[in-house]
């Protein structure tokens, strides 16, 4: 990563040495045994106190994610992997117990009540929750789930397949799937699926360890479960684990009929008896494959020119983040599943990590990892650093909301007879979403709430909600790959209970979207709005500020449902 220019300057530290770098417990400890031992008197010197601990965590928050952003952009080097595993594993459940308590010192503080109507509220009470549920028995069980997910990573960037001559990942096949001739979309599905399937027992090895994991981390902090456990840890103060389950219920009732209707247009139009897996991604006009762009400043160039469109500083800030390194964008054997962004906190920056082909999905990725990073850069001057990352129900309405404003530019940067295609493929993707959500969802609480299943039982428990959550589109012939499918969803291995959030925040992207088409100066100041706050108030707060309703229940569906529905009947 190179040097940050003018655009975003670093802050200077305030209470840390310019270059003191915490790439050991003792450079770290000694800092916070200085906090343990400091007496703060006064209010001013407690929010001093909080500033300097903000300031530490941000410092190690950058190491520690500068070392996992290299391992999983190169897999196979055993230097990196062992350095990110060897702060995640033997620094970081060192320096936990510390933590604790430092938390411990700011909750005892007598400046408390000031501290927190100061603007501190979020951060009590996050602190407080921090406190009932740490556990010293649970650091080295945390630390065994990391290597976990580290083996899960692994595996799965390990898997490439040999096509025409060329060893090819998996995220580089997905554009076959496009391919007007069936044949050959059907060759590279069975292709990948059967690679898949390779490392099934491997992968099925990994999880059963974490599900085991995971219940006793949830035992030793006093809860039956690791649903219930995870619900709390993450703070969802706003919507219980029986909202989840009626959102899925009303995806059953709204969204299920709707994508089951667009499949079946997808089927009359391909003109085949079934819709099978491989014909979910190709052209119902039979057209080739569009490829907006050859390389990663092709694919920078045109989700820039998107963002710019709905407004001109949003493009420039990935353009930016471009020329400073701060995006690795292109799939490449031995690199690491999916995508994300996260901040290098010290800088105040954001970092984008894909796994990209040449497609108008791997487009559409782009503008949303960009739209996380607006928000990053949107509260970048946030004080604690907790406050530089909102909830996950929200942080996911800046990347989708920004997907769905950029959808009313297409036309400025694709050609004329891609744009209703790539409209189409968009509104479809935006109903599509619900289901697959409900689907791990429901997954993950069942798993959890089952925590003695077998693996047949998983199984037949995840072929139960592939069926309540059908679409449309037939398996026959492939019940082991689909019996599978699951393994492909990183999250579900790597950061559980991580999933709800897409859908809550695609309900705020679809309003976000209504809204711009209403008054697009209002709505997209109404989004500065919302993502400059950061995580400083809570979920309905976020929503408010940014002119949405928080639904975790999905009630609103039978509004927008149709609405989405017609507006895609204007693209077929």
């Amino acid at each position: 990563m190179t040097e940050i220019l003018d655009r975003h300057p670093q802050p200077a530290l305030s209470f840390l040495a310019e270059d003191f770098v915490p790439d050991n417990f003792d450079t770290i400890n000694s800092v916070m045994q200085e906090m343990l031992t400091a007496m703060p008197s006064t209010f001013d010197e407690w929010r001093d106190w909080v500033q300097w601990r903000s300031e530490l965590d941000s410092v190690v928050a950058e190491e520690a994610l500068q070392r996992m952003y290299a391992s999983v952009c190169k897999t196979n080097d055993a230097v990196l992997e062992k350095a990110h595993l060897d702060f995640q594993t033997e620094i970081m459940p060192l320096v936990q117990p510390i933590d604790d308590l430092l938390d411990r010192k700011y909750l005892e503080s007598p400046f408390r009540d000031a501290l927190r109507a100061s603007g501190l509220e979020v951060y009590d009470k996050s602190i407080e929750l921090g406190v009932k549920l740490f556990r010293q028995e649970n650091v080295p069980l945390n630390a065994d789930d990391e290597k976990l997910s580290n083996e899960y990573t692994r595996i799965i960037a390990a898997m490439t397949v040999m096509y025409k001559g060329a060893e090819v990942t998996l995220s580089g096949m997905s554009k076959h799937l496009a391919n007007p001739e069936r044949a050959v979309r059907e060759d590279a599905f069975r292709l990948v699926a059967t690679r898949r399937l390779q490392d099934h027992a491997a992968l099925d090895g990994v999880f059963d360890k974490m599900v085991a994991l995971r219940h006793q981390i949830a035992v030793n902090a006093g809860f039956d479960n690791y649903r219930d456990y995870m619900h709390t840890a993450k703070e969802r103060f706003d919507y219980t684990p029986a909202d989840c389950l009626a959102f899925g219920e009303n995806v059953k009732k709204y969204i299920v009929p709707a994508v089951r209707k667009i499949n079946e247009h997808r089927r009359q139009k391909l003109g085949v008896d079934v819709l099978r897996p491989w014909d979910t991604a190709v052209d119902l006009d039979g057209a080739a494959a569009f490829e907006p762009f050859t390389d990663a400043a092709g694919h920078v160039d045109v989700a820039a020119k998107l963002m710019s469109a709905v407004a001109s500083d949003f493009g420039d800030e990935l353009r930016w983040m471009h020329s400073q390194g701060l995006l690795d964008l292109e799939t490449r054997p031995h690199k690491g599943p999916g995508g994300f962004m996260d901040n290098l906190e010290k800088r105040r920056v954001p970092v984008i990590f894909a796994n990209s082909g040449t497609t108008h999905g791997d487009v559409e990725t782009l503008v949303h990892e960009g739209g996380h990073a607006l928000n990053g850069f949107f509260c970048r001057d946030l004080e604690p650093v907790n406050y530089r990352t909102p909830p996950l129900e929200f942080a996911e309405v800046a990347s989708m909301g920004l997907e769905a404003l950029a959808m009313e530019h297409l036309g400025e940067v694709y050609p004329e007879n891609e744009v209703q295609r790539a409209r189409r493929d968009s509104l479809e993707g935006m109903l599509s979403t619900f289901a697959w959500v409900a689907t791990i969802d429901g997954f993950q609480q069942w798993i959890y709430t089952h925590p003695q299943h077998t693996s047949e039982e998983r199984t037949a428990a995840w072929l139960q909600l592939l069926d309540d959550f059908n679409t449309g589109v037939d398996w026959s012939g492939l019940e082991q790959e689909r019996a599978a499918i699951w393994h492909r969803q990183l999250h579900i291995f790597q950061v559980p209970f991580y999933y709800i959030e897409y859908a809550l925040a695609q309900m705020g992207a679809i309003q976000l979207w209504l809204n711009y088409r209403q008054d697009s100066a209002t709505c997209v100041a109404d989004y500065r709005k919302g993502l400059s706050l950061g995580g400083a108030v809570g979920l309905p707060q976020l929503f408010e500020a940014a002119g949405l309703k928080f639904d975790p229940r999905g009630n609103a569906f039978s509004e927008w449902v149709p609405q989405i529905v017609a507006e895609w009947e204007k693209t077929v």
